[in-house]
């Protein structure tokens, strides 16, 4: 048995995954202003497509928005924009060429390949199933204008066939970034209500990009958990925080409770950002960041997902809100926007997301001759829906085999 999977099944055990899920966490169902029709699952409707189209649509457009104010803090965005809210053109990665407004940026890169790999099998995937999809689509000359380095030396490892893919995060000297939280909403979304099945793949896909003893894996568990839950028809705010905490060890609930409380004291949203900015960046707070990571200090996936589902619950699940929220929180604001839109938008779906952003981020990408995908956000979305789709096809034949031999 490898370490990493030892410590899987520890951790399973340790905070009482239930055997068979599918999503169902003993939370008493509820309706909330923004539930969904049970009886909508189509693309026409707002059903568990548009959750997925949603969630896809909230990511891309808070990492675009949001990589544009990336690393200032939260009283120069004010000082500049008053509530930042746009979508404009930005530079990064110290290379020669700017990206168009709308265009997203390195978290995104990893979803999409995600999202890639997953549609080309139409299924859940392995590690080795994403790192055959890097090989295949990457351009390393290309990369450097949308990815960070890590990103460009762990593919060098792939195609040298030296490294298995699932050693692969082994090599990386970044532990504890938000990867499987911002990057990792293709991993919900095709596990969509399963959340045993999001857990596992969560661990199997974290292998790629950390390394065994990276809190990246527990903690993207208790986010992705909450994002499957977020898929059902039946979920609410707070269910869909429950699962959060559910699926946490006690010290992450505590962490995330932390900030929920903060939240909670706020009648605006915005009016939390200080106080919880000052849980991750001051010395004498018991979660100082710096203390806990070595590099990229505002990317940690502490701070990062106890902020999104801070901003989740503020916002009530409202994408656009959660959005604007986010983008001004300073510091890592794409991976925050994406980690709390993308929540926000499994929940909610599309009603709330203006319809000009997601026409922006579109056009972003068509004027991006670098990133690794020009398929559309609702292109994804179909691809994605009809993976799910087979996978639960497969899953009822699977069941029909066995229920006829008892």
């Amino acid at each position: 048995m490898r370490k990493e999977d030892l410590t899987r099944r520890q951790f399973l055990s340790g905070v009482g995954v239930s055997a068979v899920s599918m999503g169902a966490v003993g939370l008493s169902p509820g309706k909330s202003a923004f539930a969904v029709s049970k009886n909508k699952r189509d693309s026409s409707g707002h059903g568990l497509f548009d959750k997925i189209y949603g969630c896809l649509a909230g990511s891309r457009i808070a990492s675009a928005m949001g990589a544009a104010v990336e690393g200032w803090d939260m009283d120069r965005i004010a000082k500049k924009y008053g509530i930042f809210d746009k979508l404009v053109a930005y530079h990064h990665y110290n290379v020669d060429w700017d990206h168009p407004a709308g265009s997203t940026e390195d978290g995104i890169e990893r979803q999409k390949l995600m999202c890639t790999a997953i549609i080309e099998k139409q299924d859940r995937i392995t590690a080795e199933d994403l790192v055959k999809t890097w090989v295949k689509v990457l351009d390393p000359n290309k990369m450097k204008y949308m990815t960070e380095a890590f990103d460009r030396q762990l593919l060098a490892h792939a195609k040298s066939g030296t490294v298995p893919a699932w050693e692969l995060g082994g090599l990386s000297k970044h532990p504890h970034l938000n990867t499987t939280a911002r990057s990792f909403h293709a991993i919900a979304l095709i596990n969509a209500c399963d959340i045993d099945g999001v857990i596992r793949d969560v661990y199997e896909i974290g292998r790629v990009y950390q390394p065994p003893h990276s809190d990246s894996y527990p903690w993207g568990a208790a986010y992705n958990a909450a994002v499957v839950h977020a898929m059902r028809p039946d979920a609410t705010v707070d269910s869909v925080i429950e699962t959060a905490l559910k699926h946490s060890t006690p010290q992450i609930s505590r962490e995330i409770q932390n900030g929920l409380d903060i939240a909670k004291k706020y009648k605006k949203p915005l009016d939390m950002r200080r106080e919880l900015n000052n849980v991750y960046t001051k010395k004498d707070s018991p979660y100082f960041v710096n203390a806990r990571m070595k590099t990229y200090h505002a990317s940690s996936i502490y701070e990062t997902v106890t902020k999104a589902l801070a901003v989740f619950y503020a916002t009530r699940g409202n994408v656009k809100d959660a959005i604007v929220v986010a983008v001004n929180f300073g510091r890592d604001t794409d991976c925050l926007g994406a980690t709390a839109a993308g929540l926000a938008g499994a929940f909610s779906g599309t009603p709330t997301i203006p319809t000009k952003w997601i026409e922006t981020v579109e056009q972003g990408t068509r004027n991006n001759p670098y990133t690794n995908s020009h398929m559309t956000i609702r292109e994804t979305a179909e691809g994605m829906y009809s993976a799910l789709k087979n996978k639960v096809r497969k899953m009822k034949n699977y069941i029909m085999l066995m229920e006829s031999q008892f």
